[in-house]
């Protein structure tokens, strides 16, 4: 089994990144940070950390989208604002999003943008937003900000979405098949 770490829109909080690492940095296989830190792609806080530039980011070194391949899993990582990955009145638009993975032949899409929390199957891939640990949106954003941990064993996708407080939010776990 391995486990990534997938970050997304925290807008300057960067006291909240640093917690978020130093809880998760030794125990996962992979970092993911999705976008909107409004931090510089060189702070020191994104080494050995994927990043990619969000909507609020100023620094052209941050990579607009990245393709990624640990364990054999192939990520397609991305903001989502430059694939109009907001929805109105749905969770978020996946279909430029799907189209561009499907050119990288991933498996596994991760974006934020949205602010909003979430995982699904779509087209035999699996969409990951972890939400926002700082300005939260939708339905649940009375958790007070979400990140989130994938899991990959040999035949499933195991998302658990964490509160800012590192308390897994159980009734939020998605299980997809490999």
């Amino acid at each position: 089994m391995v486990k990534f770490l997938i970050v997304s829109d925290i807008h300057s909080d960067r006291k909240i990144l640093v917690d978020i690492l130093a809880q998760w940095r030794d125990k996962v296989d992979g970092i993911f940070y999705n976008g909107d830190s409004e931090l510089n792609a060189d702070d020191d806080i994104f080494a050995g950390v994927s990043t990619v530039i969000g909507n609020m980011d100023d620094d052209p070194d941050f990579a607009e989208a990245r393709s990624t391949v640990i364990d054999g899993i192939t990520f397609f990582q991305t903001h989502g604002h430059l694939y109009n990955a907001t929805a109105i009145l749905k969770w978020a638009n996946l279909d430029s999003m799907n189209e561009a993975a499907n050119d990288a032949h991933a498996q596994v899409v991760l974006f934020g943008h949205t602010h909003k929390e979430g995982a699904v199957s779509y087209d035999h891939k699996l969409f990951i937003n972890p939400g926002s640990t700082t300005l939260p949106k939708g339905s649940r954003a009375d958790l007070g900000g979400t990140y989130a941990v994938l899991e990959v064993t040999d035949d499933k996708y195991i998302v658990t979405f964490y509160t800012r407080q590192h308390q897994a939010v159980p009734h939020l776990t998605v299980t997809v098949n490999r």
